[in-house]
């Protein structure tokens, strides 16, 4: 499975920002947001999609896009511009973990794709290493999360790193973590060789992205359009 720890990372700033960050700043940022959100959806399987709008319909129009990137958690009650000394938990049943990363688990599989960004799935046996990893994910403890981040790939407890994995179409490599199989005997595997980036890469950093492309971005223009117009309201000419 493929897991952008990049686009990761900048989703739990996003998710950690969103719960303080006010007007105008806010409204600064969520270019920002949108086009994490679009390169997500882009490189996302049809599955991980349909579970990702099904999370953001429900949620208030006028919260869009922060909801993407916002996790349920217990919060200090508000009120008249006032915090008061009074907790509010989510709903029983409310997901805790933000709607995107429900696009960034479910990125598809490609074969240029950044190695370190590969790991094995839960149910694959060297997947065990990668557990708490994923229960990490599970709970969104991301102080966890950032610790497995390293600068070539997802670090392990036991330090392996997961750009040194062998590709899955090919056999295991020599045992000691440095993906040496061959995958079809044509030469060993180069694990860590740099992938050529695609269309996405440079779409999700591009500003025109969001007037064109998927509905999700047509979604992502208007709602930004019409943020923008409520807060710098237009003056005709006379």
């Amino acid at each position: 499975m493929l897991l952008d720890r990049y686009r990761l990372a900048q989703l739990i700033d996003l998710s950690t920002i969103e719960r303080s960050v006010r007007d105008p700043e806010r409204t600064l940022r969520e270019e920002n947001v949108a086009l994490l959100i679009k390169a997500a959806y882009d490189d996302a399987t049809e599955a991980a999609r349909a579970t990702f709008m099904a999370r953001v319909k429900p949620m208030p129009t006028s919260a869009w896009p922060w909801s993407a990137v916002q996790a349920a958690s217990t919060r200090a009650a508000t009120g008249a511009g006032r915090t008061f000394g009074v907790t509010v938990a989510p709903p029983p049943g409310t997901p805790t973990t933000p709607a995107l990363l429900v696009l960034l688990r479910g990125q598809a599989d490609v074969m240029d794709a950044d190695p370190g960004n590969r790991l094995p799935t839960r149910e694959a046996p060297e997947g065990i290493a990668w557990e708490p990893l994923h229960r990490a994910l599970d709970a969104w403890d991301t102080a966890t999360i950032k610790a497995w981040i390293g600068p070539a790939g997802w670090v392990s407890r036991a330090g392996a790193t997961s750009g040194q994995v062998p590709a899955d179409n090919g056999p295991p490599g020599n045992g000691n973590g440095t993906g040496t199989g061959t995958g079809n005997g044509a030469g060993p595997v180069q694990a860590d060789a740099p992938s050529t980036p695609g269309p996405a890469a440079f779409s999700w950093r591009h500003p025109a992205v969001i007037a064109a492309g998927a509905s999700l971005a047509s979604t992502i223009g208007v709602l930004l359009f019409s943020r923008r117009n409520r807060a710098f309201p237009v003056q005709e000419k006379p």
